[in-house]
Parts: structure tokens; C-alpha cells; sequence
């Protein structure tokens, strides 16, 4: 069974020979994810502060949000900045912007109009407390502009006329936005993290949300690492990085002085890491990229459950938590099959 290869580069928009497209360089893309990094960073500031002090917030105007916001206008600016190349170019509207940084283009209003709302939305109801706090409709906003800016870069070198194996600054750019914007999904689905589970006090009670967590958590640590395999051979510490920067945010967050799971995560990361420079997978290697997607839960949530038990800080039964790690390899096969699916025979395209 084989899979359809993505394709590595991107036609030139029509009427623009591939040289006239507006693209931005490597540093460039760089800087877009420094500066989208500052971003994030306020954001899991800004969740520290409603964690850890969420009584003593009785306004919008805090040092929290102003890193967090400062950090969007940051991300902004250099967008804009970017588009002017364009503009002065004498292209207009969405064209003006590099070459997909469209997604900035639309995620940077989308993120402005939800902040502004944001403010109105706190003034005329308060500060929300716990899970409404994720769930309101103005942060829901925040969070689908912010990842629309988090994504640019690596929709722009997604789009790059290179190979798999692109020079390895590219593939850096598109490992530091998947990371971007796993943190920044992990952040919203910060209730259902199964890795924080027992850190937070799951101990010796397991409930169907708690373990279903467990399951979510492992799609959603699994989708970028397959999605970015739909193009790129990863650099090696790619998952390292994405699964340490992710954990490390969550439990400063939410456990301040927990350490055992970022140092889980770094070392699940840096195992899964030499599990694909083994394996190799890729859309022309399709076995050993299903193997490398079952393989890869397992790499996170065996040394996990196997160790929250072994250290007493759960009674999970051995069915219950090697099953769940099974689960966990069967939905990332799941995702695989969705990512890189059979290709279709030719009779297919006629009905």
C-alpha cells in the first residue's frame, strides 16, 4: 500500500515567473518565530498569572498582558514590514505579503479585532476563572489569529521549490512553527493535558475524562510531528525541541517546580528523534512511516504510565495503562493514514 508524495514546491502565482515571486529568506522566517516565540511566551505568562494568582486579576491592564500583547504588535509589525516590499513592489492586498505569509496577513486583524473585543468582553463581564477562561469567544478568537501568524512561516517554506532534505535552517523554520504552534494548542487544551494529570492530582482516582485526556493528548502531540513529515525530513531534535519547549511551558504554568515531566518530554523527544533517523520515514518510505507512527506514542506514554505507576503516584492496572499506550500508537497510525493515505487508482477520478 503506498501513498501519495507530497509535493515540494509551489507554482508561481499566475502571471509571476517563479523570480518575481515575493519570498522571504531564511533569516527572515527566523525572525517571524523569535518574535512569534515572544508571543507565545506571553501567552503561557499570562496563563502562569490566572493559575497561580487568578484571585488577585481584577483587570485587563496587567505586566502579563502587556508581554503578550507587546509580543503580538511585535509579530505584527515585522509583518507589515515584510507586505512594504511588496507594496513598493506595486503589489496590493493579500499579494503584497511574501509568499505564505498570507496566513499572517489574515491572522494578525483576526488576533487585533479579538483583543480589542477581549477588552470590551472584560469590562462588560469580568475576569473569567478556570476553563471559561479558555472557552470565551473573544480568546478563542486570540487563539485561531495567533496560530494563523504562528503557521506563516511554515506555510512560506512548505511552499519553498526545495527538496526533503532542504538545507537544514529551512526544516528549523518549519520544526520552531510546528513547535509554536503545538505549545500554543497544548496551552488551550490545557485541562485535558494528560502528561500534567498526575502532577495535578489524578493519584489514585482515574476517570473516563482523565484517561480520554490521556488518548486527546496523544493525537495532538502526534498530528504535528506526521504533518511536518508530509514535507520534510526533520532535523535531528526537531521532537526533541517540540515536545521539551511544550512540556516545560505546561508545567511552569501549571505545577511551578515539577520537573519530572519537561524531563520526560525531553527525553521521549530525543528517543523519538533516533527512532527517526533509524526508520526514515517519509511519503515514498510509507511502511516505515507507519511504523514510525505507531512507534512514536509509545515512545511518549509507555516511559510515562509505566513510570507513574512504577513510582506509586497511580494505581492504574497493567491492562489499563500499557492499553492506553496502545490506543495512543493505534491513533497515531490513525493520523498517518489521514496524512498519507492509499493512493487512489485511476478509475476512482471518473465518477
Amino acid at each position: 500500500m503506498t501513498a501519495m508524495p507530497p509535493t515540494t514546491g509551489h507554482p508561481a502565482p499566475v502571471g509571476l515567473s517563479d523570480e518575481k515571486v515575493h519570498r522571504t529568506s531564511t533569516r527572515e522566517h527566523m525572525i517571524t518565530m523569535l518574535l512569534g516565540l515572544w508571543l507565545v511566551g506571553g501567552l503561557f505568562l499570562d496563563g502562569w498569572a490566572h493559575n497561580q494568582r487568578g484571585d488577585t486579576i481584577e483587570s485587563f491592564f496587567t505586566p502579563w498582558h502587556a508581554v503578550f500583547y507587546t509580543g503580538f504588535a511585535a509579530v505584527a509589525g515585522w509583518c507589515a514590514l515584510l507586505a512594504s516590499r511588496g507594496w513598493r513592489r506595486g503589489q496590493r492586498g493579500l499579494a503584497a505579503f511574501p509568499e505564505g505569509y498570507v496566513l499572517a496577513a489574515l491572522g494578525v486583524p483576526l488576533f487585533g479585532v479579538s483583543g480589542a473585543g477581549d477588552l470590551l468582553w472584560h469590562t462588560l463581564f469580568g475576569i473569567e476563572v478556570g476553563i471559561e477562561a479558555l472557552l470565551s469567544p473573544t480568546h478563542l478568537g486570540l487563539y485561531a489569529g495567533a496560530m494563523l501568524i504562528l503557521a506563516a512561516p511554515l506555510n512560506a517554506v512548505w511552499r519553498q521549490p526545495v527538496g526533503r532534505s532542504a538545507p537544514g535552517a529551512v526544516r528549523w523554520v518549519a520544526a520552531l512553527s510546528g513547535t509554536a504552534m503545538l505549545a500554543t494548542t497544548a496551552f488551550m487544551h490545557m485541562y485535558m493535558w494528560g502528561l500534567l494529570i498526575v502532577p495535578q492530582g489524578l493519584g489514585w482516582v482515574q476517570t473516563r475524562g482523565e484517561l480520554s485526556a490521556v488518548l486527546l493528548t496523544a493525537l495532538l502531540m502526534t498530528a504535528p510531528v506526521l504533518l511536518l513529515l508530509r514535507r520534510f525530513a526533520l532535523p535531528f531534535g526537531a521532537i526533541t525541541v517540540m515536545y521539551g519547549v511544550t512540556n516545560l511551558g505546561l508545567s511552569v504554568m501549571l505545577s511551578p517546580g515539577e520537573w519530572r515531566v519537561p524531563l520526560l518530554a525531553v527525553v521521549c523527544g530525543l528517543l523519538a528523534d533516533v527512532l527517526h533517523a533509524t526508520l526514515r520515514p517519509s511519503p515514498a518510505r510509507i511502511l516505515p512511516l507507519r511504523a514510525f507512527a505507531f512507534l512514536l506514542p509509545l515512545c511518549v506514554w509507555v516511559p510515562y504510565l509505566g513510570g507513574v505507576v512504577k513510582l506509586g503516584l497511580s494505581n492504574l492496572s497493567l491492562e489499563l495503562w500499557l492499553g492506553l499506550a496502545v490506543m495512543a500508537a493505534l491513533g497515531g497510525v490513525g493520523l498517518s493514514v489521514l496524512l498519507f493515505p492509499p493512493a487512489l487508482p485511476p478509475e476512482a477520478a471518473l465518477d
